[in-house]
């Protein structure tokens, strides 16, 4: 999803630019690019620890439950 963004926003500016003339805010544009970027890169990152962190309490929770579990008696 962060890609359609970026795409929609790149191709919206590049219309406004070359009618305002590309050589005076190439580098704006370029720069506006490079930080949607990088905030979508962060933005993985974040999901991928947050994923982490609760795969870890999943795993714990599990545990937990099967330890207080009951077990049948043997022989039975």
């Amino acid at each position: 999803m962060p890609h359609i963004v970026i795409f929609l926003l790149g191709a919206a500016a590049t219309v406004v630019i070359k009618g305002l003339g590309m050589t005076v805010f190439r580098p704006v544009v370029k720069g506006v690019v490079k930080g949607g970027i990088r905030v979508g890169r962060q933005v993985q990152e974040f999901a991928a620890e947050v994923t982490e962190e609760l795969q870890d309490i999943s795993a714990e929770a599990s545990s937990e439950v099967d330890a207080t579990r009951p077990t049948a008696p043997k022989g039975a």
